[in-house]
């Protein structure tokens, strides 16, 4: 007399073909949740570094030749301030994105380095002392640098300069080096008028 059924031998192959099954497709899988994760954190900081490069172009594209005051109001005789210090950039620009409901749409835009962070300042263009909008645009830059000139051949860390003709008042270009999680950016940018 035959019965019908599996051994407890072939029992036991099919459990470890499907346990095997399993490991594998477990590994597979959590492989691909991990290079997805990574995936999207490498987009993330990118459209975040490219955001913030692009304001600072903005901003630069919308600066205007307004002198500058100091913190009490005292006239400057500048309408740009640069420098390798925490205060990189220092200008007032007229910005098309501020909403806000006061009438006058100039801005004094000054970015900071501090902590590692680019730090992206607006108030009021002949007082600084009040603040409209303040925002970390990058987190965790190293080694900042920050250079300025009329040609690229000829860049000073601070400007203006003792060599600065008294005509130029934006620099050309605007070269800025940093790291962010080990990876180097050299950007070029520059008040074209």
């Amino acid at each position: 007399m035959m019965k019908n059924g599996f051994t407890l031998l072939e029992v036991l192959i099919a459990l470890l073909a499907a346990a095997l099954i399993s490991i594998m497709s477990f590994d597979f899988l959590s492989n691909t949740v991990f290079l997805k994760d990574r995936i999207d954190n490498s987009i993330s900081e990118d459209s975040k570094h490219s955001k913030a490069i692009h304001l600072m172009r903005l901003d630069m594209m919308q600066a205007v030749p307004f002198k500058l005051k100091d913190q009490n109001f005292n006239n400057l005789n500048n309408v740009f301030i640069g420098s390798n210090n925490e205060r990189i950039l220092t200008f007032v620009a007229l910005t098309t994105s501020d909403t806000g409901i006061l009438s006058s749409k100039l801005r004094r835009i000054i970015y900071r380095y501090k902590n590692n962070n680019l730090i992206r300042t607006t108030t009021l263009a002949n007082n600084e002392n009040i603040v409209l909008s303040e925002e970390i645009l990058l987190s965790e830059i190293e080694n900042l640098e920050i250079y300025f000139g009329d040609s690229l051949d000829d860049l000073v860390e601070i400007y203006p300069g003792l060599n600065i003709v008294e005509n130029n008042i934006f620099p050309e270009f605007v070269i800025l080096n940093y790291r962010i999680n080990d990876k180097k950016y050299n950007q070029i940018m520059g008040f074209f008028r």
